[in-house]
């Protein structure tokens, strides 16, 4: 047997110590912690999380969450933190909006309210019931590329539903890969949004080897994963493309594993790490995968058909529905016709390129690897397809 519990190395996993993330979460306690004094008077404080993909800011922001949850239950507090991803909540204001005041306050969630009307009963309902919370926001650059509506502002002027005093909304936490955003926000936006960044730094490579030792010692079995295999992985990491993405090589970890249990081996080797490196690539994770809704997975499975059958790092967007067609018909699926905004949505989270509406594709993978690297893509989407 090479693993013990293979959903230690899932993105969805948050370990309950952070290597290396120690002086971020530090940071956070300083500016929000002081909030669970006298948290009826408390305004809602701001903040922005900014790293690169794979540098730990969502598992920082979920564990940080936690530990402020259960900071304000020892002090008999009634608090809640809520996770807001659009990449998997929903990519519009009243989809995330809805999801919010569900997670929050349900019993006073009606679908036949306004986003404005959800926020407004959300704040009176703590007020009234003496209730805080603490949101997240989760990608929040992709939000602003994605959508032209304006979550930023009304997430960073809460207080302004009740002028003079707090709406029981302790902090709202933002994360993004950079300040890019910043070019397509207002300048009212940009003002409420305020300038305290707390910077993630990628990895380095001894910090890539501290998580993945941590991570070795919760998924697999003992001596399974030598020091040789650690040490080669966390050396790749930091170098581009990969650029410190953790979660890349927790896939490589992964993979490496299942490889290695599919040969019946008692360990896992370099060859095995190897062979699975020349089979995915970086510029597509699992997580990313997960994250797709299932419409969106069966679009990238086509497209990811099509640049195979085409031979090509590009391909046309009727190349693509002619594809997702066939796909759709081998699975007894009803067609799918929002195909562009679901390729638009894969270019938001920068999975696919669009040149023009004759040239969509993968353009982070070589020609060379394109094809081995499709076959895996393949695989990998059916799985998690056929399970979701």
């Amino acid at each position: 047997m090479i693993f013990k519990d293979k959903d230690k190395l899932s993105p969805r996993y948050i370990p309950k110590f952070l290597p290396h993330r120690e002086e971020q979460i530090k940071t956070l306690k300083d500016f929000l912690w002081d909030s669970l004094q006298n948290p009826s008077d408390s305004y809602l404080k701001v903040l922005q999380l900014i790293g690169d993909v794979g540098s730990g800011k969502t598992v920082t922001t979920v564990r940080f969450g936690e530990m402020f949850q259960n900071e304000a239950m020892k002090r008999k507090i009634d608090l809640k933190h809520v996770y807001l991803n659009p990449k998997v909540h929903g990519a519009s204001r009243i989809i995330l909006y809805r999801y919010l005041v569900q997670e929050a306050a349900s019993e006073v969630f009606s679908a036949n309210l306004n986003a404005e009307e959800l926020l407004t009963e959300l704040t009176r309902h703590l007020k009234r019931t003496k209730k805080y919370l603490l949101i997240s926001f989760d990608e929040a650059d992709y939000f602003v590329r994605h959508s032209k509506e304006s979550v930023i502002y009304d997430l960073t002027r809460l207080d302004e539903i009740s002028p003079g005093e707090p709406t029981n909304i302790l902090g709202v936490i933002f994360t993004a890969r950079s300040t890019k955003f910043y070019k397509k926000l207002d300048r009212a936006e940009l003002s409420t949004l305020g300038t305290f960044l707390i910077p993630f730094n990628s990895y380095s490579s001894k910090e890539i080897f501290d998580i993945l030792e941590a991570r070795v010692k919760e998924a697999f079995r003992t001596r399974v994963v030598t020091t040789d295999v650690l040490e080669y992985i966390s050396n790749v990491i930091p170098k581009p493309p990969v650029n410190g993405d953790i979660r890349y090589a927790l896939d490589l970890l992964l993979y490496s594993g299942i490889l290695a249990s599919n040969y019946r081996a008692e360990a896992v080797s370099l060859e095995h790490v190897r062979r699975v490196m020349s089979a995915i690539h970086p510029s597509i994770t699992d997580e990313d995968i997960i994250n797709l809704s299932y419409k969106g997975k069966i679009v990238l499975l086509a497209i990811a058909r099509a640049l195979r059958s085409a031979k090509s790092p590009y391909v046309s967007l009727r190349d693509i529905r002619s594809m997702c067609s066939l796909v759709c018909e081998e699975r007894k699926l009803k067609a799918i016709d929002e195909i562009e905004e679901h390729v638009q949505d894969l270019a938001d989270r920068d999975i696919v390129d669009i040149k023009s509406l004759m040239s969509i594709g993968i353009s982070k993978v070589s020609t060379e690897d394109l094809e081995r690297f499709l076959e895996g893509l393949i695989e990998r989407i059916r799985i998690d397809v056929d399970n979701g």
